[in-house]
C-alpha cells in the first residue's frame, strides 16, 4: 500500500457536522491557532519581566526557573485528563473551559501580594491551557487528513511561536502585573468564539463513550488513563518518538527561559538589543515551522517515514547552529547562528504533532496527543528551566546554557532510532489491529 493511500483513507460515517466542519476548515484553524497563540503568550510572558518579579517576590535566579516549573507541571499532568476528555465530549467544550479557567487565573495571578499565591495563579494557568494543544492537534489532524497534514498543521504552530514572541513583547511593554491582566480578555473572547464554530465528529467517540458506559464515566476514568497508556506504550514508534520529543521539549524550554538573560549578562547585550535580537530570529522560526511541515509533506509522498525524517535533520542541524551561537559574539555572527538555530530547532513541531496522530488508534487520536504532550512537558519542558537556573547559580549561566545543548543530541538520537517501525506502527494504528492491542 502507498504511503498516500494509506494515509487518505477516510473515518467511515462521516456525518452531516463533519461534512460542515471540513466546508469551515480554514476558520476552525485560524480560531485554534489564536487560542494557541494566547497560551503560549500567557506561559511566555513572565520571561521579560525577571526585574519586575524579582523586586516584587525577591526571587533569585533558580525560584524565577522554579516558576516555570510550577505551571508545567499541572500543565503535563492535565493533558491526561483533557485527553481523555476529548475522546469523550465535545472538544469545542474542552478547549473553550481551558483556556477560560487560564484566563481567570492570569487576571487573578496580578493580585498576588507574595510568591507563594502569584505561583498558585501560575500553576492554573498551566492547567487550563493545557486543554489546547492535544484537543486542537486532533481536530486539525482529522480535518485535514491527507497528504498535506504537516503543512497546515504548521499554520496552527505558528500560533506557539507568535504567542512565544509576543508574551515576551507584552511582558516587556506591560510589565508585572499589567501583562497577565492584558492577556486574560483575547482568552475569555476566544472560549467564545470556539463554543460557536462547527467541529468534526470524534471519529472514535462512540466507541470511546461505550467502554465509559460500560462501567460509568468515573469508573472508566480510573481505569481508561492507564487502559489508553498501556495500548499507546505498546506502539514502538510512539515510545521513541516520546522520549525523541521530551528531550526536544528539555532543550527547548532552558533556552526560551533563560535566552534573555544569557545575552544580557554573558553577551553584554543591552535589554533592548537583546529583545531585538530574539524578534530577528522569530523570522527564522517562523521559516522553520512553514519550511518542515511542507519538507514532511513532500517527503512523506515518497515513503511512509518522510515526515519523521525531516525531524531527524532538522535536530540534527540545529545542533551546530546552537554550538555557534553561544560562541558568537554580538554582530552579525551571532545573529546567522541565532536565526540558523531557530529556523532547524522548529522543523519538527508540525511533523511531530502529525506523526502522533498517524500512530494512535481513531478512538484514542486525543489520549495520544495527552501522553506525549505530558511526558514531553513532565519531564521535558516542566524541570528545564530549574536546571538551567540551578547550574547557572553554581557554575555560569554560560556553562548552563550547555545543558539544553546536550538535549538536542539525545533528542535526535531517539528519532534515529524511532524511524524503521514507522510504516508497520501506523498501517496497525488504521488498520485497527493496534486499537486490539496485537502491536
Amino acid at each position: 500500500m502507498s504511503p498516500s493511500r494509506m494515509e487518505n483513507e477516510p473515518y467511515a460515517g462521516e456525518s452531516l457536522r463533519t461534512i460542515e466542519a471540513r466546508r469551515r476548515a480554514p476558520t476552525i484553524l485560524i480560531a485554534l491557532a489564536l487560542t494557541n497563540l494566547v497560551a503560549y503568550a500567557m506561559r511566555n510572558a513572565l520571561f521579560a519581566v525577571y526585574p519586575d518579579l524579582r523586586a516584587r517576590f525577591d526571587l533569585h535566579d533558580a525560584k524565577l526557573g522554579l516558576l516555570t516549573t510550577i505551571y508545567l507541571v499541572p500543565h503535563a499532568v492535565a493533558t491526561l485528563p483533557f485527553g481523555w476528555a476529548g475522546d469523550r465530549f465535545d472538544r469545542r467544550r474542552v478547549i473553550a473551559t481551558g483556556i477560560l479557567l487560564a484566563s481567570v487565573a492570569s487576571a487573578l495571578g496580578g493580585l498576588a501580594t507574595d510568591a507563594f499565591t502569584f505561583s498558585v495563579s501560575r500553576a492554573f494557568v498551566g492547567l487550563g491551557t493545557a486543554a489546547i494543544v492535544p484537543v486542537a492537534n486532533s481536530i486539525l489532524g482529522q480535518l485535514y487528513e491527507g497528504p498535506a497534514k504537516a503543512s497546515r498543521m504548521a499554520i496552527f504552530n505558528l500560533g506557539l511561536l507568535f504567542g512565544g514572541a509576543a508574551g515576551f513583547l507584552a511582558g516587556g511593554w506591560l510589565g508585572f502585573p499589567g501583562v497577565v491582566y492584558a492577556l486574560a480578555v483575547p482568552g475569555a473572547l476566544l472560549a467564545i468564539l470556539i463554543l460557536a464554530l462547527p467541529a468534526p465528529r470524534h471519529p472514535g467517540q462512540l466507541a470511546a463513550n461505550r467502554r465509559s458506559s460500560n462501567s460509568g464515566y468515573f469508573g472508566a476514568l480510573a481505569r481508561g488513563f492507564y487502559g489508553d497508556a498501556k495500548i499507546l506504550l505498546g506502539i514502538r514508534t510512539l515510545r521513541w518518538l516520546m522520549v525523541s520529543t521530551t528531550a526536544m521539549a528539555f532543550a527547548a524550554g532552558g533556552y526560551n527561559a533563560w535566552l534573555v538573560d544569557f545575552l544580557e549578562r554573558d553577551k553584554g547585550m543591552a535589554k533592548q538589543a537583546a529583545t531585538n535580537l530574539l524578534v530577528t530570529t522569530m523570522f527564522g522560526a517562523i521559516a522553520g515551522i512553514l519550511v518542515g511541515g511542507r519538507l514532511a509533506d513532500r517527503l512523506r509522498r515518497q515513503r511512509p517515514n518522510g515526515r519523521l525524517l525531516v525531524i531527524l535533520a532538522g535536530m540534527t542541524l540545529t545542533i551546530p547552529a546552537a554550538v555557534a551561537a553561544l560562541q558568537a559574539s554580538p554582530g552579525i555572527g551571532l545573529t546567522v547562528a541565532g536565526i540558523a538555530t531557530m529556523f532547524f530547532i522548529s522543523w519538527y513541531h508540525a511533523p511531530m504533532a502529525v506523526s502522533v496522530d498517524d500512530l494512535a488508534p481513531p478512538e484514542r487520536i486525543v489520549a495520544a496527543q495527552g501522553l506525549v504532550i505530558f511526558t514531553m512537558h513532565l519531564i521535558g519542558t516542566a524541570p528545564s528551566s530549574w536546571v538551567v537556573g540551578l547550574v547557572s547559580e553554581k557554575t555560569s549561566l554560560y556553562t548552563a546554557m550547555w545543558v539544553p545543548t546536550g538535549a538536542l543530541v539525545i533528542a535526535a538520537l531517539a528519532m534515529l532510532v524511532a524511524i524503521p517501525t514507522f510504516a508497520g506502527d501506523h498501517a496497525r494504528a488504521r488498520s485497527g489491529t493496534a486499537s486490539a492491542g496485537r502491536l
